[in-house]
């Protein structure tokens, strides 16, 4: 079976870091993008040590281009109105969105 591209928006608080922790335990995930304004270009496991050795990926600024082109789905574990602004974008260009925050409940 293929495996998923996913990307996460928003993995510097502790939902996003627990996302990813269960994202790359999954067999069927190939973690593609991560990421965040504020820590853009910046290793994930500067953020989280206990990902030393486990994902060699690096925070990227948010791109809508780059998450459509790369992921089939996308969470989002971010603060109040982010994905609100990005959702809908993803969407329309076929990717797969899961929500985590508080936006569209």
């Amino acid at each position: 079976m293929a495996k998923i591209n996913v990307g996460v928006v928003g993995a510097t608080g502790y939902t996003g870091a627990e996302l990813l922790r269960l994202l790359l335990q999954h067999e069927q995930v190939e973690l593609q993008m991560v990421t965040s304004r504020a820590e853009a270009g910046v290793p994930l496991d500067q953020s989280w040590p206990n990902l030393r050795g486990v994902c060699d990926l690096a925070y990227q600024a948010p791109d809508l281009d780059k998450l459509a082109a790369s992921c089939d789905l996308v969470f989002f574990a971010t603060p109040h109105t982010v994905a609100m602004s990005m959702a809908r974008e993803l969407l329309a260009r076929q990717c797969r969105v899961i929500d985590l925050s508080a936006d569209f409940r």
